[in-house]
C-alpha cells in the first residue's frame, strides 16, 4: 500500500514537472498575440537597390546584418548601424555603394502605420518602436515567403479542382504561385508540385 502511494506521488511530481517545463518554454503570450500593438513604426532591414538603381547610403548608416556592394558586384562593407540604436552618421551617399543584400528580401523597409501588429505577429528581423520612438521589440513570427511571378519553363500544364482535372496548358505559373490543390506537371507528364495554401 505504501509503495503504491509513493509511485502515485512520483507520477504526480513527474506530470507537474512536465507542465512547468512546457509553460517555461512557451515564448508566445496568447494575450499579447490577440491584442493590437501600440507601435508607431517598424524597421525591417531589406535588400535594396540594384546596379541600375543604386541606393543612397553609406557604411555607417547601413543596417547591421546587411552587406553592401558596388554596381559591379564587389563587396564594399557590412552595415554598422543597429536599427534599435541607429548611429549618428553623415547623410552623404557613398558613390561606391549600389545595392544591399539583407536577410529579409522584398517588401517595405519602413512599416508605417503598423496597424494591429504586435511583438508576437511582427516578423522576425523587423524592429518595432512605441509612441515615444523607443525600441519595443523584435517580431517573433516568420514572414511568409513572397512568390515571384516568373513562368517556370519546366511546367507543361496544370490541373485544378475547380477545372475538374482538365489540363490547362496555356499558363504562366510556378510552384509558389499555384493555387491550393492545383498540380503542375512537367513536359514528360511527371508531377512537379501541388499548390499550397501557405503561399497565398
Amino acid at each position: 500500500m505504501t509503495v503504491h502511494k509513493e509511485v502515485s506521488f512520483l507520477a504526480y511530481l513527474l506530470v507537474l514537472g512536465m507542465f512547468i517545463l512546457v509553460s517555461a518554454t512557451d515564448h508566445h503570450d496568447p494575450k499579447k498575440c490577440k491584442e493590437c500593438g501600440n507601435f508607431t513604426y517598424g524597421i525591417c532591414p531589406r535588400s535594396e537597390g540594384s546596379p541600375k538603381n543604386p541606393i543612397c547610403t553609406n557604411c555607417c548608416s547601413g543596417y547591421k546584418g546587411c552587406r553592401y556592394y558596388s554596381a559591379d558586384g564587389h563587396f564594399i562593407c557590412e552595415g554598422k548601424s543597429d536599427p534599435r540604436k541607429p548611429n549618428v552618421c553623415p547623410r552623404n551617399c557613398d558613390p561606391k555603394i549600389a545595392y544591399s543584400k539583407c536577410p529579409l528580401q522584398e517588401g517595405e523597409t519602413i512599416i508605417k502605420p503598423t496597424r494591429c501588429t504586435t511583438c508576437c505577429t511582427g516578423y522576425k528581423g523587423c524592429y518595432y518602436f512605441d509612441k515615444d520612438g523607443k525600441f519595443a521589440c523584435e517580431g517573433e513570427s516568420t514572414e511568409p515567403k513572397a512568390c515571384t511571378l516568373e513562368c517556370d519553363p519546366k511546367v507543361a500544364y496544370m490541373t485544378c479542382p475547380s477545372s475538374k482535372s482538365t489540363k490547362l496548358t496555356k499558363i504562366c505559373a510556378n510552384c509558389c504561385t499555384a493555387k491550393e490543390g492545383c498540380k503542375l506537371y512537367g513536359h514528360d507528364g511527371s508531377l512537379l508540385c501541388t499548390g499550397d495554401i501557405k503561399n497565398h
